[in-house]
């Protein structure tokens, strides 16, 4: 069974020698490297040629981390697809080991949990959770995948089920998306002791940075509409998500309105405005009791 690392890059050449070298050190027979640059205009161009036939760099102008996905996965071969951050790293054999619980389970996707210690060292013993909530998903509900993009992998099979992708600035539209669906087109597994380290600096696009707040609702459309536009069962789960996004930041006033100009011309039809509108309303309502506002 072959591996394929799928590492997307934009400008994080400080971090991107000990990316690389934490999987080319990786133990398991049979794997390539696959690092996808997004227009970088840093040094990271010429860190990735100093690798020579160790690596495969796929050089693209910046289009986003969905377009750098797409781009890896047309490059890759493996049977199994690891992505993975280039300002994270693997923890030494996980390769061998996430690769042990492909052959042993019938899944179709596996996501490790990731620990923000750098000198952390994978466990002795691996707590495998089997995960299975398809019926969960076609009635619109969301269960928790607290996995960031370093610690996901997927079956060749089912990720071609997923991209390409829709393309969109910044991480707008990225992991959150490929976790939905995977979840929702297969049965995984989560590793609940980490097998990754996720690096936690000033640069990072989304994770512990003051930008979470307001890209999390946009973020949360636009997965929404992409996953009703592309998966039928899942269109429950869609508006959940958009109405969700925009409750967290409209008025109650405004709600209809702003429904209206993302719902118009998309997935769910313009019939479902008023039923996005009212979900929105009640998920603004809930939020606002929350914080205790009048």
């Amino acid at each position: 069974m072959k591996l394929s690392v799928l590492i997307n890059n934009f400008n994080y050449g400080q971090f991107l020698r000990p990316c690389i070298d934490s999987v080319l050190s990786q133990t398991y027979p049979d794997f390539e490297v696959i690092v996808v640059d997004d227009g970088s205009t840093d040094d990271s161009r010429e860190i990735l040629a100093s690798y020579g036939d160790a690596i495969r760099s796929v050089l693209k102008e910046n289009g986003g981390q969905a377009s750098s996905f797409n781009a890896g996965f047309a490059a890759a071969s493996g049977d199994i697809l690891f992505l993975l951050d280039a300002d994270d790293a693997f923890l030494p054999g996980k390769l061998e080991r996430v690769a042990e619980i492909y052959d042993r389970n019938e899944i179709d996707w596996c996501f490790d949990r990731v620990t923000t210690n750098e000198g952390d060292q994978p466990p002795a013993a691996l707590q495998v959770t089997l995960f299975d909530k398809r019926d969960t998903l076609r009635r619109g509900g969301f269960p928790s995948l607290p996995v960031p993009t370093s610690g996901l992998s997927f079956r060749r099979t089912l990720l071609s089920q997923i991209l390409p992708m829709s393309v969109a600035k910044d991480v707008v539209l990225s992991d959150n998306y490929i976790k939905f669906a995977a979840a929702y087109l297969g049965r995984g597994a989560i590793i609940e002791t980490p097998l990754t380290f996720q690096r936690i600096h000033a640069s990072n696009r989304y994770t512990g940075t003051s930008r979470a707040k307001t890209l999390r609702p946009r973020i949360m459309i636009a997965t929404g509409l992409e996953l009703a536009r592309r998966y039928d069962g899942l269109h429950a789960l869609g508006k959940s998500l958009v109405a969700g996004g925009i409750a967290e930041t409209t008025s109650l006033l405004k709600l209809r309105s702003e429904v209206r100009n993302t719902v118009a011309g998309g997935p769910f039809g313009d019939n479902a405005i008023n039923e996005v509108a009212l979900m929105a309303a009640r998920k603004r309502l809930g939020n606002m009791l929350r914080r205790g506002q009048s």
